[in-house]
């Protein structure tokens, strides 16, 4: 039988209607009006293959994909129509070539090439700007690699074993803090309770030691100011740890960082665009840089941080390789932790294995070789204990179940009865009763607020810790599942029972979070504030201002009409909670008939994570078992860059 191709268009066909396949596009969502005039300028307005795939590329680009994957196109239906339109016969193709025919084109193409709006390497379509930032992480990422350290090994050997005690299994930490001293540039990666934080502060002391006469210049940086108060707070824990355990000294205890801030203000955001003071040309003041919760990291902020490094810094990436990407472009902790599997060896070259079994376990053979094509396999430590979570940690179980996709797992922990975990079955009740469990936990903040009606700084401090201790989050947020709802049904709840008053658009107790950067204000996309009726020390009376803690513990007051676009927190979504931890933390996920494509996997995983000492959800098992089963993409040339050929 005479094979035929899938790609062709069949002979004697009515010519291909454009311009109502591009209507349909657009009434479905699939594609924006400046997303269509973007592609005729880009193509001389013709409307032909190349036009189509530069369309698929501004779409791939406005889901966060840093290219588009031209062998991963779905050929006969690109644009992901429903199939309640095949019956309307508009999933054909708009293609007039082959596959490969189309793919071949682009390398000719007039807007594709260097210096050109577009780039074609390795069958991935790009942006030029995104090419350019893949382009340059890779390139700064294998110079920190190439750019070898010398370390004298039986000085580093005894630290080591100094700050972690011998054990029979591979203390992972203790591989982690090897690797970031023997390399300019690691990754330490791990789940929830698996002590990263404790593992960088014992590096550092290890660094400090090795260079006490000429201490290291470190600094901390996390994406978010909620994010780097956390790292904040964990570092001082974890000196603390150390001075009490005897393993420091008050010098060393001193030399040790514990202020972390925002990636933004380290490199000093330039007013009115999006550059910063440190670059390339100005570099940054610093020998050692940590970046926590790198996870949420996107793809140009990170690039432009890493070029801004000195020639003979070092740099840690600290993050868990399972949450949610970046909001925005890019999965960049994704694609360099893609081959770690959990209770697995990561790939380690022959000569990093004999090093770190000489140095961490007396020459016995605990790690082997592993043979892998990533350049940078030598420089990632995978964390896989958790000392939070045990088997005794219902949260670490259901953590465990859903990274996995384990249902078997998932039913024990469901059937166990952990003290830590309430699961309730999605139902109207239970939605409602969800709704006043919140506002419950919300009272113990706002009674603060009632309690004086004039705040100092010490009172705005207690309140933000207080409203910290419970966060609802949802996986939408519209519908009447999602966070405006909650949020709005929340405060009518507050408001009966006398906590605060609706009747004023602006109100005492009002929390906030912050929806867009404002660089002149230092105030930033995911800061959570709160309105009180405060008073400082340079004001002479109190007035109704939204109070903001910094990484620093500092508060920071400002007039409501001044603040930049924000919104009610009472509920936030799970994307919005990255980087921060809750005493008690509240899930809902949406019932079937709303549970679209992007709950999922890692967004369940990430908001099961938030919780440090309970967790409640409320879902239908069959939402549960779907986000479950799906797994978010990000398409990336990165990892490609990364790898011999």
């Amino acid at each position: 039988m005479e094979q035929t191709d899938l790609f062709a268009q069949p002979a004697f066909t009515a010519p291909f209607d454009h311009q109502s396949f591009i209507a349909l596009l657009i009434e479905q969502e699939k594609l924006l009006h400046s997303d269509i005039a973007l592609a005729k300028l880009l193509n001389a307005s013709k409307i032909d293959d190349a036009f189509y795939l530069i369309l698929l590329l501004l779409r791939a680009q406005r889901q966060q994909h840093s290219c588009l994957e031209l062998e991963q196109i779905d050929w006969q239906n690109p644009f992901a129509l429903p199939s309640k339109l095949q019956g309307e016969n508009v999933l054909t193709a708009p293609w007039s070539e082959d596959k490969q025919a189309a793919i071949k084109a682009l390398a000719s193409h007039a807007a594709v090439g260097d210096d050109k709006p577009m780039r074609l390497l390795n069958n991935n379509l790009y942006l030029a700007r995104y090419f350019d930032y893949e382009a340059s992480l890779a390139e700064a990422f294998q110079a920190l690699n190439d750019n070898k350290v010398t370390l004298n090994l039986d000085t580093l050997t005894e630290l080591l074993n100094h700050f972690f005690d011998d054990q029979n299994d591979i203390d992972w930490q203790k591989v982690a803090c090897a690797m970031a001293a023997l390399n300019r540039f690691c990754v330490i990666t791990g789940g929830p309770g698996t002590g990263k934080t404790t593992t960088v502060t014992k590096l550092l002391a290890i660094l400090q030691s090795l260079y006490r006469s000429a201490p290291l210049s470190i600094k901390l940086v996390a994406p978010t100011g909620k994010a780097a108060a956390r790292l904040t707070e964990s570092m001082i824990g974890a000196k603390k740890k150390l001075v009490e355990s005897g393993m420091i000294d008050g010098e060393l205890f001193d030399l040790l960082p514990e202020q972390a801030q925002t990636i933004h203000r380290l490199l000093g955001v330039v007013p009115h665009t999006h550059h910063f003071r440190h670059n390339e040309q100005n570099p940054l003041h610093l020998d050692l840089l940590i970046v926590d919760e790198a996870s949420m990291i996107d793809l140009p902020l990170l690039s432009k941080l890493v070029k801004a490094l000195p020639s003979h810094a070092r740099l840690v990436l600290l993050g868990d390789k399972d949450q949610l990407a970046s909001v925005d472009t890019g999965n960049v902790l994704g694609d360099l932790c893609e081959h770690l599997k959990l209770g697995e060896q990561p790939h380690y070259s022959q000569n990093c294995v004999n090093v770190l079994n000489q140095i961490c376990f007396n020459n016995a053979t605990k790690l082997h070789e592993k043979q892998s094509y990533f350049l940078l396999c030598d420089n990632i430590a995978f964390l896989q204990q958790s000392h939070r979570f045990n088997a005794q940690s219902g949260i670490g179980q259901l953590a465990q179940a859903v990274n996995n996709n384990d249902q078997r797992h998932l039913q024990r922990t469901i059937q166990h009865g952990f003290e830590d975990l309430e699961l309730y079955d999605f139902s109207n009740d239970a939605y409602h009763a969800l709704i006043d469990r919140a506002a419950g936990h919300y009272q113990n903040y706002l009674r603060l607020i009632q309690n004086k009606p004039i705040l100092n700084a010490e009172d705005v401090q207690a309140v933000h810790h207080a409203f910290s201790q419970y966060q609802l989050l949802a996986a939408v947020k519209e519908g009447p599942y999602g966070v405006n709802a909650l949020n709005q049904r929340i405060e009518q709840r507050l408001h009966q029972g006398g906590l605060i008053d609706l009747t004023q658009r602006q109100y005492a107790g009002l929390p906030i979070m912050i929806t867009q950067n404002d660089y002149q204000l230092n105030l930033f996309n995911g800061d959570i504030g709160i309105l009180v009726n405060y008073q400082s020390n340079s004001s002479a009376s109190a007035s109704l201002k939204a109070v903001f803690v910094d990484e620093q513990g500092h508060v920071r007051d400002f007039y409501p009409n001044r603040l930049p676009r924000h919104e009610k927190v009472y509920a936030m979504t799970i994307h919005k909670s990255q980087g921060s931890e809750f005493a008690h933390t509240a899930m809902l996920l949406p019932p079937m008939q709303r549970a679209h494509s992007g709950i999922n996997r890692q967004l369940v995983y990430t908001g099961i994570t938030r919780a440090k000492q309970k967790f409640e959800l409320v879902a239908q098992m069959s939402v549960l078992t779907l986000s479950m089963s799906r797994q978010l993409q990000r398409c990336s040339g990165l990892r490609q860059r990364l790898q011999t050929s």
